[in-house]
């Protein structure tokens, strides 16, 4: 695993420790520090949006594949659920771009510091066989989100402690059919109950399946996750730089450059 902090020591393994946990699926993470800000500072500026993007159908045998090959200038549109569970999105096409979807999702998802809240977006979105494992991983990214926030490890959450993600632009490899590694970078803002901002830059790895009708989160083999270590996956890099565009991402539509 690679992680990429800039900053003093205490603050690099806090945000390497933060990027490891910080969505409830995470297998290879990187992070980069952004900086502190004090309450209330802009952590961005939102980006337009533009229209869809054009891209070769290919089809699999019961998944299309609809995404670019290069980016485009006005970044992709990504799929939207037909259905919800409790407000939360599901019936994701059978597109490799609906795997895409399921991992903006699960990103968006984790916004507080809820125990039963990040558990029930596991049993959602999970492959039932893997539901275990994501449920311990969810507490275990709250535990930690609320450790680094400065607020106890069970109970009320005092303002203005919070937690958001934003994800900005993702990379997409397909391992067989109908599964998928996707790797999506986002901003991170954690506000800790003495109103410190910290940003950083989030890039996650996650196993996507097209199981009974719609996308899953799977845990994958052993082989799986060594294969996609031994390849290396994305770094956290801003948007509009060289970087950026050297690691392959692609920018999501409407989201903040």
């Amino acid at each position: 695993m690679k992680n990429l902090t800039t900053g003093n020591d205490d603050s690099r393994a806090t945000l390497v420790r933060i990027g490891i946990l910080v969505a409830i699926a995470t297998m290879v993470a990187t992070v980069v520090w952004l900086g502190a800000q004090s309450r209330g500072d802009d952590a961005g500026t939102p980006g337009t949006s533009g229209g869809d993007s054009s891209s070769q159908t290919v089809k699999n045998t019961s998944v299309e594949q609809v995404a670019p090959d290069t980016a485009p200038a006005d970044g992709v549109v990504i799929p939207t659920g037909t259905d919800q569970v409790d407000g939360h999105p599901t019936g994701f096409p059978a597109t490799d771009l609906g795997a895409v979807a399921l991992q903006v999702e699960v990103a968006k998802a984790q916004v507080g510091f809820d125990y039963d809240q990040a558990v029930t977006v596991a049993d959602l979105y999970a492959d039932p066989d893997d539901k275990a494992v994501f449920e311990e991983r969810a507490r275990a990214a709250v535990e930690l989100r609320r450790k680094q926030a400065g607020v106890a490890k069970d109970g009320d959450v005092p303002a203005p402690a919070s937690y958001a993600l934003t994800p900005v632009a993702y990379t997409l490899e397909q391992l067989d059919t109908g599964y998928y590694a996707v790797n999506l970078l986002s901003y991170v803002t954690l506000t800790t109950a003495d109103g410190k901002v910290h940003d950083s830059l989030y890039a996650g790895t996650q196993l996507m399946q097209w199981l009974d009708g719609d996308w899953r989160l799977v845990q994958g083999s052993e082989a799986d996750i060594q294969h996609l270590v031994s390849e290396g996956q994305p770094q956290a890099v801003a948007p509009g730089t060289p970087e950026f565009e050297k690691a392959g991402w692609i920018r999501i539509n409407g989201a903040p450059q």
